[in-house]
């Protein structure tokens, strides 16, 4: 499944179609009031939650195959929630904003923990299921446990970062960085490891990813309107997918279907994209699986369900409105 939102406050699913590269609409997800800056599916696919712009204080998290909105968290009306990470467990979830404001809950809503004073720009747990990875305003990632409640630093940048993720190793984080690009980080050795090359990143948020067979490639969106596809060990582009009129703010791989990846963009549309039909047959015939280096075209088009499509926003005005199915279900 894929999920898409809009600053019109709607979240809908969608059925992917990993043959036909095509989304056929599923179902639209109602009790949003806010835009929506920010979904994230919980591990097992089975929650969604929804994260608004800065002057958001509410978070949103529904059970997808009913449909029903399962938990609003809203702590107080000065908060500003605009990311969230799920736990490994899918029990719990991180939420956070630049305002400040940092929170464990439980899928009921309520705050088990929270830490005071950290503006969040981006949220990920680390695989041991202890440590949660913040990006703050101070161009840093920071690991906290709130076990014990302690933290510590884990990487420095010389400039904001707009956004990242982790690999599912939990060993490896991609960044995007503001005026700098696309950065790969080696989170245990806290060395930075490559730079890729080719995209325009300024102070909008862009959401790259990792993806493709065995997590080998690297995509990201553009602020001038393209896909830009990497191999990991490579900073110069494989590959330069265009179709876009506007930023390209949010890219997703599959992870079932690891040739499929999605992107979404200031033109309100999401593309698909995937191998061209002759380099899947070919694939076919060799009983080899095509990955993302030979990719082609957009295989299908969805034009965003808001007449108003969403906009790439500056440093702390949000986050991208596209996200993947966790398990590409």
């Amino acid at each position: 499944m894929l999920a898409t939102g809009s600053k019109d406050t709607t979240v809908m699913i969608w059925i992917v179609d990993p043959d036909n590269c095509s989304l056929t609409h599923l179902k639209t997800l109602e009790g949003h009031s806010y835009g929506v800056a920010y979904l994230s599916w919980s591990p097992d696919s089975s929650h969604l939650a929804a994260c608004g712009p800065d002057d958001c204080p509410e978070l949103w998290v529904w059970q997808v195959e009913t449909g029903q909105l399962r938990t609003k968290l809203s702590h107080a009306s000065e908060d500003s929630l605009t990311s969230c990470a799920w736990h490994p467990d899918g029990r719990r979830f991180v939420a956070g904003g630049c305002r400040g404001q940092f929170y464990l809950c439980d899928l009921e809503g309520n705050v088990l923990e929270s830490w005071e004073g950290v503006r969040v720009q981006a949220l990920a747990w680390k695989t041991d299921g202890k440590t949660v990875l913040a990006a703050d305003t101070h161009h840093r990632i920071r690991g906290y446990n709130f076990d014990d409640l302690t933290d510590c630093n884990i990487l420095q940048e010389d400039h904001p970062i707009m956004s990242f993720t982790v690999n599912s190793t939990g060993r490896l984080a991609l960044l995007n960085v503001a005026t700098q690009g696309v950065h790969l980080w080696d989170l245990q050795d806290r060395i930075l490891v490559r730079k890729y090359q080719g995209l325009t990143q300024g102070f909008y948020t862009i959401h790259s990813c990792f993806g493709g067979l065995g997590q080998e490639f690297i995509a990201s969106g553009s602020e001038d309107n393209k896909v830009f596809v990497w191999h990991i060990r490579r900073e110069l582009p494989l590959a330069t997918l265009t179709g876009h009129s506007r930023t390209v703010n949010c890219v997703h791989w599959n992870p079932r279907f690891p040739h499929l990846l999605a992107s979404a963009s200031d033109d309100g549309t999401v593309r698909l994209w995937g191998p061209s039909q002759e380099c899947r047959d070919s694939a076919n015939a060799a009983s080899t699986q095509a990955t993302t280096n030979n990719a082609a075209a957009a295989g299908s088009t969805v034009t965003n369900h808001s007449s108003d499509s969403p906009k790439s926003t500056p440093s702390n005005s949000g986050h991208s409105t596209y996200t993947g199915a966790s398990n590409g279900s």
